[in-house]
């Protein structure tokens, strides 16, 4: 994964982190920003307290680094002895304008110290990474290895080798600009200012995207049921078990909005779970939990980890088909048997999704991004009035994304859903009690029984309703 936060998580995350290590910045030394750079904030005996360079830009990687030199600059001003002396210091050590550029350092020796950074630090989850984690292991070959592989490890870093690797990829997309930040990286953790300075006049806006897939519910179950010989026949040699295993993992995708790893890493299917803090969720399968929470554990039954690790997700059921968990048999839980043949990490790390697209290929499926499941599981949280954070939440991520990039993959016929299927918010108390009122002049009779209803919806003390009626 990219540590470019703006770039990969959305600018939202990326203040929600600087907020955080603004907090853990020492006493006397703050933490600010102007743009895309990060300035430390401070006074000294003969100037008031504001805002001075560091040299970090507006990243992950830059928040660390400006907290790092917050505390140097906490520990000199301790020590001061002259002014004149401290901001020598500060130009050197901290924005480091008096060193020397090492132009002798290799691509192999620069490409290890990217290594060793990346092992040393934790993961977005704060997750402490592990050598031997397929997860981890192929998010350092994604963000890192596999643009560095072009470089020639032997000669010593220079612009024009970092150049032909770039232009390797296509302007204007998504690999464009993740190899620019690998390049980025590469250079700034080896003290390449110079050739950080060229890299960052490269356009790396993305204008080239993946058309994204979606399905909405009908069209969905009526492949399912053909699928499963509900409504159509099957060839004799049709594994029917795999394909209902399956079936459920896509179905369990829609209700629950999962990403289809997460399917994998449910922790509650057959037995209760009990959370850190002591509170059990009935698994699955117990017929007579009518919730129906799902435990999302850290990591799949390969390993691997998942996207956002732990959480608690509900179910997202359209107002359309109230039946639903039933109709797709979600409380009789059947995971596929699979297992990846080849133990290459990053086989293991991509398995589910390319065994599920497989099958969906298989099958004829109406679509072959099993991110669309996931999608059409926010709808019908939408659909059913579920609120835009309790929906992020299940789905674990943030509203600004659920309310950005979720809405790219509403279909024609998902609007028109939206639209003519949606649960609304109850009116305010105020007029409903205005509305029933009126009502009641006409059948004075049920005034005991508006009463209840009520109180039931709104909460309201009933003598006190029968006083406002």
């Amino acid at each position: 994964m990219s540590k470019d936060y703006a770039k990969e998580t959305g600018y939202e995350s990326l203040l929600s982190d600087f907020k955080r290590y603004q907090k853990e910045t020492p006493r006397g030394v703050g933490m600010t920003r102007k743009g895309q750079n990060i300035y430390l904030q401070f006074k000294t005996p003969n100037t008031a307290r504001k805002p001075y360079a560091c040299g970090c830009t507006f990243t992950l990687d830059g928040m660390v680094e400006a907290l790092s030199k917050s505390k140097k600059v906490a520990e000199a001003l301790k020590s001061l002895i002259s002014e004149v002396e401290f901001w020598d210091w500060y130009d050197k050590e901290i924005k480091q304008e008096s060193r020397l550029v090492d132009d002798q350092v290799t691509f192999g020796e620069a490409i290890a110290k990217v290594e060793d950074d990346f092992w040393s630090r934790p993961d977005r989850r704060k997750r402490e990474r592990d050598r031997n984690n397929p997860s981890d292991q192929s998010s350092l070959y994604d963000t890192y290895q596999r643009f560095y592989k072009f470089l020639p490890h032997d000669k010593q870093v220079n612009l024009s080798d970092i150049q032909k690797v770039i232009e390797r990829w296509d302007k204007g997309t998504k690999t464009y600009k993740g190899v620019t930040s690998a390049m980025k990286k590469l250079v700034s953790l080896n003290r390449r200012q110079d050739i950080h300075e060229e890299l960052n006049q490269i356009n790396i806006v993305q204008t080239k995207f993946m058309e994204l897939q979606s399905i909405d519910l009908e069209t969905f179950l009526k492949w399912r049921d053909e699928t499963l010989g509900i409504t159509k026949s099957l060839h004799k040699n049709s594994h029917l078990d795999v394909r209902k295993a399956w079936m459920w993992v896509f179905s369990t995708q829609i209700v629950y909005g999962l990403r289809i790893s997460e399917v994998f890493a449910i922790a509650n299917l057959f037995e209760p779970y009990v959370t850190k803090d002591k509170v059990p969720i009935p698994a699955l399968n117990d017929l007579n939990d009518t919730k129906n929470l799902i435990v999302i554990a850290d990591e799949t039954a390969l390993g691997t980890t998942t996207k956002t690790g732990f959480r608690i997700a509900c179910p997202q059921i359209p107002p359309k088909y109230p039946d639903l968990m039933e109709r797709l048999d979600i409380k009789n839980p059947l995971l596929p048997t699979n297992k990846p043949k080849s133990k290459s990490f990053d086989t293991i790390r991509k398995f589910y999704c390319n065994k599920a697209g497989e099958q969906l290929r298989r099958w004829d499926a109406p679509f072959t991004q099993t991110h669309a499941d996931r999608n059409l599981g926010n709808i019908n949280g939408m659909q059913a009035g579920i609120p835009l954070e309790i929906r992020s939440m299940s789905l674990g991520h943030t509203p600004a994304q659920n309310d950005s990039g979720y809405k790219k993959r509403i279909s024609t016929q998902t609007t028109i859903d939206l639209l003519l299927n949606s649960n609304q918010n109850a009116i305010d108390f105020v007029t409903a009690l205005a509305s029933v009122k009126n009502l009641l002049k006409a059948q004075p009779e049920n005034r005991d029984f508006a009463i209840e209803l009520l109180s039931v919806i709104y909460q309201k003390d009933s003598r006190a309703l029968s006083e406002l009626l």
